[in-house]
């Protein structure tokens, strides 16, 4: 009986910025944008908002997320007049234009946004197909693209510039699965605090063009899973469909579908990303490779991965759990057709240190 060689290739943003604070020094303007913001309701600060500085043209010059103290500041490259779009979970985005900032200085600008409102339950279910671009209107499919690229945009944020994280444990382990996804073994392969794991990652271009699932020249397959970056990018919005279904599977979670456009002749991915209907909140997002039978038979259909994620007090993101499985081919003893005799699957776990707790657990009541 003979098996090929699976290897696991994760993207690294999205996945890397739940395992270690990566600390990148922004581009610094000579110019930058002070923005306050306060709850409309409580006059509290809010953290995790996603502010950003658009231009004339309408392109985006500079983003970040408010922190405890409920400000962000913004440099920016040229002084001169802009939008500011205030983004904030569970709640419609706001517009404020006309912000003037001159050259060599910081302008403050003092703002309010409005509670967290119950925005997901009350919209109107509409059944609509949106392929080649991203969701937009009023319509279910447009407000949950709006919740779950915020959340995708913040936790890339939280990489970038280095979001204060809390100690967090990371634990590691590669689960051997039966073909109907039953434990058969398990072993830990990093169990560390504040260290992330080595990953490799891969441009959204490259993927819509060679796939997620690659024959490597020794014979081994590589799986690529989509992290944040690919999710937002123009080449993974040209070459997906988005729908919403007439009835989510939980009524407290709000479903959003994406999966290939049709003509696709590499192996892609498909799949759901789930969002917590009261608060807005992207909880998780479930895929499986598809589109390539060739590299990936039909019968593998437990081949995909999951990755959860969390948002932390002071506004960041995190993925606080994950996995992707990788099917292991062999030959029937009947017929010698080729089987999946299982799953080789690598998942990983992060661990609130000062709870002892996993981070996706949310705190006893």
């Amino acid at each position: 009986m003979s098996f090929l060689k699976s290897s696991s290739r994760f993207l690294g943003g999205l996945l890397a910025v739940a395992l270690v604070s990566l600390r990148c020094a922004p581009d610094v303007g000579a110019q930058a944008l002070r923005v306050e913001l306060r709850d409309s309701s409580t006059a509290a600060p809010v953290s995790g908002v996603l502010v950003t500085a658009l231009d004339s043209t309408g392109a985006r010059r500079a983003d970040g997320l408010s922190g405890d103290g409920g400000a962000v500041t913004l440099r920016l490259s040229v002084a001169g007049t802009y939008t500011i779009t205030i983004r904030r979970i569970g709640v419609r985005p706001r517009q404020v234009p006309g912000v003037v900032v001159e050259a060599g200085g910081t302008r403050t600008l003092a703002l309010t946004v409005a509670s967290v409102q119950q925005m997901l339950a009350r919209v109107q279910v509409v059944a609509r197909n949106t392929c080649g671009r991203a969701p937009d209107g009023d319509d279910r499919t447009g407000a949950l693209w709006e919740q779950v690229s915020l959340a995708l945009r913040a936790a890339a944020i939280t990489q970038r510039e280095g979001v204060a994280l809390p100690p967090l444990r990371v634990i590691e382990r590669t689960n051997e699965l039966s073909p109907t996804l039953e434990e058969r073994g398990t072993a830990v392969t990093r169990d560390a605090q504040g260290a992330g794991r080595l990953v490799q990652a891969d441009d959204p271009v490259s993927l819509a063009t060679l796939g997620y699932v690659r024959r490597d020249d020794d014979g081994s397959m590589s799986y690529f899973a989509p992290d944040e970056q690919v999710l937002l990018s123009d080449a993974f919005l040209a070459t997906h469909c988005f729908s919403t279904p007439k009835r989510d599977r939980n009524a407290l979670l709000a479903e959003l579908r994406f999966q290939p456009i049709r003509g696709r002749r590499v192996a892609d991915v498909e799949g759901t990303a789930y969002v917590d209907v009261n608060t807005g909140e992207l909880r998780q997002i479930a895929y499986r490779y598809v589109a390539s039978r060739q590299l990936l038979p039909i019968y593998a259909e437990h081949a995909g991965g999951d990755v959860f994620l969390r948002r932390l007090p002071n506004g960041a993101w995190i993925v606080s759990k994950w996995s992707i499985r990788m099917p292991v081919f062999g030959r029937s003893i009947a017929g010698g057709q080729a089987i999946v005799t299982g799953y080789r699957e690598a998942a990983g776990l992060v661990q609130d240190v000062r709870r002892n707790v996993p981070v996706h657990q949310p705190p006893e009541r």
